[in-house]
């Protein structure tokens, strides 16, 4: 079953879905089949969910924000809109929380760790996997975010709201009116923003690239392509351009 009723945000296309296999598969084949920019596929539940590195991601149904996003722009720029979603859902997550705690003293603070995680307290609340094709100008970003139910070493924003009780619904409702405003910052805006938010620059971190090979040092900095610029801690001359890879932070007393 589909439903399109709610009062989303304009120029938006938003299906939602009770149940599929994964909204980035979905999502994909429509944007090959000639589906819009700003084209969006919500689900309910999905069976076949995947993070990175192949990871599982499945969430109790009805719980959690599992959506899909398609934009279409030049090849050169595609690479933009997975900051751009990561940092609307980071600030959508923070502004929900705010609202709720207006007469509190203070709301948790929300940060990503690079390339695509959204962490409360270094507790990840969601995750990101993008697909496209750059051939065809078009880049898929899928988001989990952990809304009403989480792992236990994980965490929901349930936990952070009192009286009021946000929904996955209200959750992308905020988020399309945040890409919105973001997609329209200069270059340099975006990236300013984007580095801001991170949790990972400064920190000493392990990198899992893709081949394989293990990189630990200090992150050092985000390109504005948003490569991460890591100096290697046994060979301080050695500065790793990453644009793919998973990222551990590591304490100070975890050794090399």
């Amino acid at each position: 079953m589909t439903s399109t009723d709610n009062n989303w945000p304009e120029n938006w296309f938003v299906r939602r879905v009770r149940e599929t296999g994964s909204t980035n598969t979905d999502l994909f084949a429509d944007a090959m089949a000639g589906a819009p920019s700003h084209s969006v596929l919500m689900a309910d539940n999905q069976t076949a969910g995947r993070g990175r590195l192949d990871r599982t991601w499945q969430a109790k149904p009805g719980t959690n924000l599992l959506v899909s996003l398609l934009f279409r722009s030049e090849a050169n720029s595609l690479t933009a809109w997975p900051r751009i979603v990561a940092l609307a859902a980071t600030n959508a997550c923070q502004e929900l929380i705010a609202s709720d705690r207006a007469s509190m003293k203070s709301a948790p603070l929300l940060k990503l760790k690079w390339p695509n995680d959204l962490l409360i307290d270094d507790r990840k609340l969601g995750g990101m996997l993008s697909v496209g094709d750059q051939q065809k100008q078009f880049v898929v970003v899928g988001i989990g975010i952990n809304v009403g139910w989480s792992p236990p070493e994980a965490v929901a924003l349930g936990e952070f709201f009192g009286e009021k009780i946000s929904t996955p619904v209200n959750l992308l409702e905020q988020m399309l009116r945040e890409i919105t405003r973001i997609e329209k910052l200069s270059e340099d805006e975006l990236h300013q923003q984007y580095i801001e938010k991170l949790a990972t620059l400064g920190k000493k971190v392990r990198v899992e690239l893709t081949s394989g090979a293990v990189i630990i040092g200090q992150a050092q900095d985000v390109d504005v392509d948003g490569r991460l610029i890591v100096i290697e801690t046994s060979n301080k001359s050695a500065r790793h351009i990453i644009d793919t890879g998973d990222v551990v932070h590591l304490r100070n007393a975890d050794h090399d």
